[in-house]
Order: C-alpha cells, then structure tokens, then sequence
C-alpha cells in the first residue's frame, strides 16, 4: 500500500533524500487518486530522483562554481524552495517530452480531434517555473558565494574600534 501512496524508498539514498522525494510527490500532487486521466503515478519515485539529481548538477555545475552540494545540504542550509522549483522543472521537461511523442491529432469528415493536446499548458507552467527556479539560483549562488568569502562573521572594519570603543562610554 505504501507503494501507491508514494512513500517508499529507494535504497541507498539517505533519510532526508527519501523524504525530499516524498514531499515532492505532495508538492505536484503526484497520486493515483488525484490523476484523475492517467492510472497511477505520472512520476516514479526514481524519475522524481532523477529530476533531483538532474537539478543538483545544474545548480553545481552553474558558475560561480562553488562545490558539489547535496540535496541534503541545500535542505539542511533552508534552501528547500529552490530544490522544489528545480526539481520540478526537470520533471516538466520529462513530462514535456511524453506528451509530445504521444500527442495524436486526428481528423475525420470535418472533424478535429486532437489526443493529449497538454504540450502549450505544460510550457507555460514550465516558463514560469524555470523563471523564478533560475532567478532564486542566482540569488542563493551569490549568497554561497559571498558567505564562503567572507565567512560567517563577515569582514572586519576599523568601524568596529570606533563603535566598541563608544559603546563602552555610554554603558
């Protein structure tokens, strides 16, 4: 039962992996009850890992390049948000992909049918996705990048001599 309901694992991933592909599932409302014009599951639980991996090897190999974070970090650092936005729009391009090669347009005595016509609503979800997933990764990019420069107490400043000392006086 729990394999339809999308809470199973995939061995050897770790905890929080499991649970990010999980949350995703609740996310797209990804369930068999819900799917109302497929039977079952539109993604796998390993397509959905393979979204995560898809979006953490953009989200490291664009520059700046700042070392191969994991989904487990990216969570843990509270940047779940643009997992989600990622992840998903690797999985609306797979999506995309199907409803493309199993699109069928039929036409028989005047009449125009056209089969899983789904193609110009998934891109317009997937363009408004990959617009705030790409603004945000730039956002958190800038943020690592200037967080690993500076560290996490920042940049001394002779400011600080003049303001230590001020705040001394007035205590």
């Amino acid at each position: 039962m729990s394999e339809l309901q999308g809470t199973s694992s995939i061995p050897g991933l770790s905890d929080t992996f499991n649970a990010f592909i999980n949350m995703m599932r609740l996310w797209m409302r990804d369930y068999p009850h819900l799917n109302r014009l497929i039977r079952g599951e539109e993604s796998s639980n390993r397509l959905i890992a393979w979204a995560v991996v898809d979006f953490l090897s953009d989200f490291n190999g664009t520059p700046p390049l700042l070392g191969q974070y994991t989904i487990d970090q990216l969570t843990e650092m509270g940047f779940t948000s643009l997992c989600r936005y990622g992840t998903a729009v690797a999985l609306i391009q797979s999506v995309g992909f199907l409803q493309t090669r199993n699109q069928l347009n039929f036409s028989d005595g005047g009449i125009n049918v056209a089969i899983n016509d789904k193609s110009p609503m998934l891109m317009q979800w997937l363009d408004r996705m990959q617009n705030k997933y790409e603004q945000d990764k730039i956002k958190v990019k800038v943020s690592l990048n200037i967080n690993g420069i500076v560290g996490e107490h920042g940049v001394g400043s002779e400011l600080s001599f003049i303001n230590s000392f001020y705040g001394a006086l007035v205590q």
